[in-house]
């Protein structure tokens, strides 16, 4: 009986001596850089063009990150006039939020605002929209301070006079420090 005392006494002892708080996922104070889509870069050298699509993140405390994004893209397509182009683009800016849990997974909201050009040049060319998304991902260290994000987004938006949602998958790549 007295062993076995000793040995729960011992047991307890390591357990009580090892538990302490869990270190935080993403640190306060930590700032994101990065390409909200990875995927865009091998788009470089098409003939259809990338979207350029940076963002900019801030871990405002232990796990919660706020971040901006801002996305832009352009195409130049024939146009219906013999040796004529047409450039249509669209801006977009995106302020979220994000929440680490787990092993390194995250939770994310944003809400969106941008313009798109169609690029005819006629009253209805410039259509302006907004929206918001919510979305998964698991954050990877890749070494040292890089890191790989993939992530699974639904977004929905409103313009005037339609309205869309879609279903997105990502892989954010970028840098911490």
């Amino acid at each position: 009986m007295k062993n076995l005392l000793t040995l729960c006494a011992i047991a307890l002892f390591a357990v009580a001596s090892t538990a302490q708080d869990a270190a935080p996922l993403q640190e306060k104070g930590t700032w994101y850089l990065g390409t909200a889509d990875a995927t865009q870069v091998f788009k470089l050298f098409s003939d259809e063009g990338m979207t350029v699509d940076p963002f900019i993140g801030y871990a405002v405390a232990d796990n919660i990150g706020v971040t901006l994004a801002l996305s832009q893209n352009s195409d130049t397509a024939p146009g219906a006039e013999p040796d004529s182009e047409v450039t249509s683009s669209a801006f977009e800016v995106r302020l979220g939020g994000a929440y680490f849990f787990g092993d390194n997974y995250y939770g994310q909201a944003q809400i969106i605002s941008g313009s798109a050009d169609d690029g005819l040049g006629t009253d209805t060319s410039v259509n302006d929209y907004s929206g918001f998304g919510v979305g998964v991902g698991k954050w990877i260290d890749v070494k040292d301070w890089w890191y790989v994000s993939p992530q699974l987004n639904y977004t929905t938006y409103s313009q005037d006079p339609f309205s869309g949602s879609a279903v997105e998958l990502r892989i954010q790549f970028g840098a911490k420090f």
